[in-house]
C-alpha cells in the first residue's frame, strides 16, 4: 500500500486512538484544573500549577486567534492568491475553448474487433459495444474553459 493514503491503516487506527486518549485525558485534567479549589492540590503536594486566569483566557485567546484566522486571514490568503482579470493567467488557450469538449468518443470512429478472449462463454465484449454510447453521454466533460460572463450570469443574475 502506498505510504500517502487517506486508507485506514493499523498505524492510523492507533495513532487516532492514542490522539484520542491524550486529548480525553489533558481535557479532563484541565477540567480538575479549572474547577478544583487550590487547597485540594495543596493537600496533595501539588503547588506549581497556573494561574485560574489562564483557565478563561487561553480558550478565549484561541478562539479569537481561530475567529481572526477564519474570517480575516484566509480570505485574504485567497484574495491575493487570485489572478487580476487582466493577468496573463486568466487569458484562455485554444484547447480549451472548442465548443465539442464535451464529446468524449465519437462512438461511429470504433472499430468493429474480434474478441479475444479465450473463454467466450465469460466475454463481455458484445455488452459494452451495445451500451457504449450510453455511457459516452453519460461521462464526465472534458475539462475547458468557462467564460467568466457565463458563471457570473449564472451565479448573481438567475
Amino acid at each position: 500500500m502506498p505510504q500517502h493514503t487517506p486508507a485506514p491503516s493499523p498505524s492510523r487506527a492507533v495513532y487516532s486512538f492514542v490522539m484520542y486518549l491524550s486529548f480525553e485525558i489533558f481535557f479532563i485534567l484541565y477540567l480538575i484544573w479549572a474547577v478544583v479549589p487550590d487547597e485540594y492540590f495543596h493537600l496533595l503536594g501539588i503547588t506549581f500549577l497556573p494561574q485560574r486566569y489562564w483557565a478563561v483566557a487561553a480558550p478565549i485567546y484561541f478562539l479569537i486567534v481561530l475567529t481572526v484566522f477564519a474570517f480575516v486571514i484566509y480570505p485574504a490568503m485567497g484574495k491575493f492568491m487570485t489572478p487580476n482579470l487582466d493577468d496573463m493567467r486568466t487569458i484562455k488557450d485554444t484547447a480549451g475553448t472548442r465548443r465539442n469538449a464535451n464529446v468524449l468518443v465519437n462512438v461511429d470512429s470504433i472499430k468493429e474487433g474480434k474478441c479475444i478472449c479465450k473463454d467466450k462463454d465469460k466475454c463481455y465484449k458484445e455488452f459494452y459495444d451495445s451500451i457504449q454510447s450510453k455511457v459516452v453521454n453519460k461521462s464526465i466533460p472534458v475539462l475547458k474553459d468557462i467564460e467568466m460572463w457565463d458563471v457570473s450570469e449564472r451565479l448573481y443574475l438567475k
